[in-house]
């Protein structure tokens, strides 16, 4: 342990956001998600499942997503498959069976990697940047950090920096939190029981 003594500092915990900062823990979900990469597979295949090569999400409320990983031999497979949090050992399998309901043809391809990480939702379903407490923060992805965590980060820099063209559309929005709730999504499991249950009957 040390100190480290800072003009400024930013927050970009995300869905790893700890009792440390306590307010913008109240305002983030933290919510796993879980994926698994398959043994490599013919071209002819991956051809036939991936023909345009592009990422693929599906319309469900409890959502998969997946690619083809960047040498075109893998299918990488993700989405959440149990209430809880769980281990990425016990998350693969069923994650297998919905790949395979999706592709039938790769019920017997054997899975070679499965890990797991944390994203962050916010009860307005928007990301959120801005300054607290002396902090800036940027998070808040809600499921499109790839994306949006580049593009705020380089933004809140640039406000740390004092610089105009940190300049966006989500500066001054409310960043709101629950009653009672402290960072323990204890509503995500039957939450997720309820919208799976809209899955299966097309609500």
């Amino acid at each position: 342990m040390g100190t480290v003594a800072a003009r400024n500092a930013v927050v970009a915990t995300n869905g790893y956001t700890s009792r440390l900062t306590p307010w913008l823990r109240r305002r983030v979900i933290p919510i796993g998600s879980y994926i698994i990469a398959t043994e490599p597979l013919a071209r002819e295949v991956m051809a036939r499942l991936m023909p345009m090569d592009r990422i693929v999400s599906d319309t469900r409320k409890v959502v998969y997503y997946y690619r083809a990983s960047p040498d075109g031999r893998r299918i990488l497979f993700g989405g959440r498959v149990s209430h809880n949090e769980t281990d990425p050992r016990l998350s693969a399998p069923l994650l297998h069976a919905e790949l395979a309901g999706i592709f039938p043809e790769l019920a017997t391809a054997r899975v070679s990697h499965s890990w797991c990480g944390f994203v962050a939702y916010t009860f307005d379903e928007l990301a959120h940047l801005g300054q607290r407490d002396g902090l800036f923060y940027a998070m808040g992805y809600c499921g499109s950090g790839v994306g949006m965590a580049g593009y705020l980060g380089m933004r809140i820099g640039q406000q740390v920096l004092g610089r105009k063209e940190g300049t966006t559309a989500f500066d001054g929005l409310k960043f709101p939190t629950r009653p009672f709730y402290l960072g323990n999504p204890w509503f995500l499991a039957p939450s997720i029981l309820y919208y799976r249950w809209r899955d299966r009957h097309g609500r």
